[in-house]
């Protein structure tokens, strides 16, 4: 769906812009297709024992707010309308697929084991980021999907523990947007290669998420 947004999309708008309608076109297809086939249940929004699924996000909120803080110090940072949109709608698009769609549907393959669900989801989501080796090198993309993988694991938890697929939307949109509201960050971003020091950062990530995510969804069981 990507790459056929790419074709359907005016190629005289901006990269944000662009990035934006391309997975306004994934959810749109993606809602469609479950509607009219799948018929997933998507548990949109959970009003109840909010503290309690706060308590839950804790360690995605504690990350999120960790690796952000810092862009509060950069220079250029500044509001960006069509940033902010392009992450609501990133966020939404992916976290409809990988985490309302795809976690159902390995709930129904993994008779209803929480973790294994989370597990498969993640793991599907993190590969989603090969589409990136078009302008980045595999090495580069290695990391970007180990990382994607241990990010997805802390979604996933919560969102099964929850029924709250906003809140992962949320959690999602905050973690892009910061570093994309400063223009020196992206160029820095661009210039960055593979390093050894990093790869072993996002192994050492994974196999943290991989705890919390394991002690999060232990002993669940969904129907």
């Amino acid at each position: 769906m990507l790459y056929l947004s790419a074709v359907i999309i005016p190629s005289g708008l901006s990269a944000n812009i662009k990035q934006g309608l391309a997975d306004l076109i994934v959810f749109l297809v993606a809602y469609l297709f479950n509607h009219f086939w799948l018929h997933q249940r998507i548990n949109w929004f959970n009003p109840s024992k909010i503290l309690a699924q706060l308590s839950t996000a804790l360690p995605t909120i504690i990350f999120v707010g960790y690796s952000s803080v810092a862009m509060f110090y950069v220079d250029d940072m500044s509001f960006k309308f069509d940033v902010i949109l392009m992450s609501i709608l990133v966020g939404l698009a992916e976290e409809f697929c990988f985490r309302g769609l795809l976690i159902p549907l390995f709930l129904r393959q993994f008779k209803g084991n929480a973790y294994r669900a989370v597990i498969g989801s993640s793991v599907l989501f993190g590969l989603m980021h090969l589409i990136n080796l078009r302008s980045i090198s595999f090495g580069y993309v290695s990391i970007q999907v180990i990382f994607a993988i241990s990010f997805g694991l802390l979604l996933g938890a919560i969102y099964v523990k929850t029924n709250n697929l906003l809140l992962v939307v949320a959690l999602h949109m905050l973690k892009d947007v910061f570093p994309l509201l400063s223009p020196s960050t992206l160029r820095e971003a661009a210039r960055m290669e593979f390093s050894v020091s990093a790869l072993i950062v996002c192994i050492i990530w994974l196999i943290l998420t991989v705890i919390i995510a394991r002690k999060q969804t232990k002993g669940l069981i969904v129907n």
